[in-house]
């Protein structure tokens, strides 16, 4: 070998052909490829948390530790692991069907593959390869930075993640196209491309992400604290344009009261995310503060509105006054928070950013989706034509689309309207939009996400907790619900991007968690009163 590392005699053009023969030496390389070129994503990875999501540093040397311990736990570095790939490989090819059964079919895997030694070469590194993927998946990365945000107490959710990856701000997708540039070129040690080692199959959703993190703890035997409840509910209700300093010491009495054990990771992937649990509780925070309780407060404000006669196709607005009456100062708080809640629920954004347009989606898919795919000249220079036809007609539909605005402006302030067929309307033909229209949104959007209407209560017979439960309406179950009600469910429901119901089923739980402490404390204090009671009448008898 000279200085540079290259052998100084000729050899054989294709790579690892002087290799060929030892399936261990080959399984060598190929694992070793891998692992650090893992190794390098995650590094690229923290480096993208560190500088560009203003993550501490300390998260990169806990990740440093748990992948070296989840790399020993999942035994890719086992002496044993290409003799059993190789194995099980044969295993399985025994047990398939042949056209013509003669006595090859007992034969060595190793004996068969010396017949063509570069086919089988490329056979037996995929195999390879199929055996590391999974024992280390490509999305570990991903699980090992969320587990050491959660260690470090960080308010990196797993939706953040998950965001960050489909928005190419955190290096997944595109990541492999670094590889080769950080380690070296690959064709001196494995016949692989990085393509085909660290290109992920699919982007893994954010509650897989979750229950990946909790399995990478558990295999390596962690012991994980709870989530950072004080901070992430502090994030959402900052998100919701909600008081702070009113909600959350009420919110973190429940959370140090119940513990419920929904706040620490878990490897089930059955199981419910962490995120809903925090939103449950400050849900229940909200009702208790509030008194959100079915008094029809959401009918109040839909009928205010109506009567105003103001716009009733988005949320209603902010200036809604409270009505004079006894219970006024408390209303006043719950329509606030009700008008609230509508605006930040309009206001949260979960689309992705590359798919406002179409030419940011063109870009992503060009550098993200699609990168390290070459194209011979010809197809690059077709691409570069069909993009600047596309430029073209966009620019011609932007002129067209700002012509019309103009049209329809002055048509609008006028008295006639253009219909489209192009004649013309006059402005009376027009109907009015319907009363209460507002109201009449939210009971639509309800019957679309699984849940019943229930009109206020008319006699309220106290002023407690209302408990919610599922009812059986034309043999199956509703989710029957208030207005006001799922006004806290929607909103809470879209910036954790769960579906409502399943809020729903994390608020009864932890309702019912809830009640089954108070039974509990309520039964140990009548103990204790009749053990004081009997001690009493013992000292009496004496």
């Amino acid at each position: 070998m000279d200085e540079l590392g290259e052998p100084s005699e000729p050899r054989d053009f294709a790579p690892g052909a002087d290799t060929w023969g030892q399936p261990d030496g080959l399984a060598a390389q190929v694992r070793w490829r891998y692992v650090r070129g893992l190794q390098v994503i995650l590094q690229r990875q923290l480096e993208a948390l560190v500088e560009r999501h203003r993550v501490g540093s300390l998260v990169a040397g806990l990740a440093g530790t748990i992948w070296l311990r989840w790399v020993a736990a999942s035994k890719v570095f086992d002496e044993m692991w290409a003799q059993n790939v190789l194995a099980n490989a044969a295993a399985t090819e025994s047990q398939m069907p042949t056209a013509c059964e003669d006595d090859h079919n007992t034969l060595d895997l190793k004996f068969v593959l010396k017949t063509n030694a570069r086919k089988n070469q490329c056979r037996v590194e995929f195999l390879f390869l199929r055996s590391l993927r999974t024992m280390l998946p490509v999305y570990s990365t991903l699980a090992v930075c969320f587990l050491a945000c959660h260690i470090a107490r960080e308010t990196i959710l797993p939706t953040d993640i998950y965001r960050w990856v489909m928005e190419a701000k955190l290096p997944y997708m595109a990541v492999f196209t670094e590889v080769d540039r950080l380690l070296g070129s690959s064709v001196n040690h494995c016949s692989l491309d990085s393509r085909q080692l660290f290109r992920p199959t699919r982007v893994i959703g954010a509650w897989q992400l979750e229950a990946a993190a909790g399995s990478i703890a558990e295999r390596i035997g962690l012991l994980l604290p709870s989530v950072n409840f004080y901070s992430i509910a502090q994030r959402f209700l900052k998100v919701l344009s909600l008081p702070i300093e009113k909600i959350l010491p009420h919110a973190c009495r429940i959370y140090e009261w119940a513990m419920p054990a929904e706040l620490w990771l878990s490897s089930n992937p059955a199981r419910v995310p962490t995120r809903i649990c925090v939103m449950a509780i400050l849900i229940v925070s909200l009702r208790v503060l509030y008194g959100i309780n079915g008094q029809g407060i959401w009918e109040s404000i839909a009928q205010t509105e109506t009567a105003d006669g103001s716009d009733s196709e988005g949320s209603p607005p902010h200036s809604l006054k409270p009505d004079n009456s006894s219970n006024e100062h408390k209303e006043f708080d719950a329509r606030e928070l009700l008008c609230t809640l509508a605006t930040s629920h309009d206001k949260i954004d979960v689309g992705h950013d590359y798919s406002k347009e179409l030419h940011s989606y063109l870009k992503y898919c060009k550098e993200v989706i699609f990168t390290g795919i070459t194209f011979s000249l010809e197809e690059e220079h077709i691409v570069d034509i069909f993009w600047d036809m596309y430029k073209g007609k966009e620019v011609m539909i932007l002129d067209e689309n700002a012509k019309l605005s103009q049209e329809e402006m002055r048509t609008t302030n006028g008295v006639n309207k253009r219909c489209r067929d192009g004649t013309f309307a006059d402005a009376k033909c027009f109907s009015a939009p319907p009363r209460n229209s507002a109201l009449q949104s939210i009971k639509s959007e309800m019957e679309e996400n699984g849940f019943c209407y229930m009109p206020p209560r008319k006699r309220l017979f106290s002023d407690g907790y209302l408990h919610y439960r599922r009812k059986v309406l034309y043999g199956s179950l509703n989710y029957v619900v208030h207005a006001d009600y799922y006004i806290l469910l929607r909103s809470f429901a879209k910036l954790a991007e769960v579906d409502v119901r399943i809020l729903h089923n994390g608020v009864l739980k932890l309702e019912r968690r809830l009640a089954l402490i108070e039974e509990r404390i309520g039964r140990s204090l009548n103990t204790l009163q009749n053990l004081h009671g009997e001690a009493s009448d013992e000292l009496v008898s004496d």
